[in-house]
């Protein structure tokens, strides 16, 4: 699809140093930027995500509504005071 963009001549300077760096055609280049600004607004995946997720035995040990923020600090004080005495 054409498209026609008006540059400033700073943007333009900016785009003429990363054409000099990249080697590459302008057209190219452009996509490649709007695909990384496209990733970079996408939600990232939680470290649990990137792992695989949790293993089912601990889901299946938590009691009912612990993975909320308020219920995980409850049962994290609770075990931390079990411990202490």
């Amino acid at each position: 699809m054409p498209l026609t963009v008006r540059l400033d001549a700073d943007t333009e300077r900016c785009l003429a140093d990363l054409l000099a760096e990249g080697g590459q055609g302008k057209s190219a280049l452009i996509r490649e930027l709007i695909r990384e600004r496209w990733q970079q607004r996408q939600p990232q995946p939680s470290i649990s995500q990137r792992l695989g997720g949790h293993p089912h035995c601990f889901l299946e040990n938590l009691p009912e509504g612990s993975s909320e923020r308020n219920q995980r600090r409850q049962l994290l004080a609770q075990r931390l005071a079990e411990r202490r005495q």
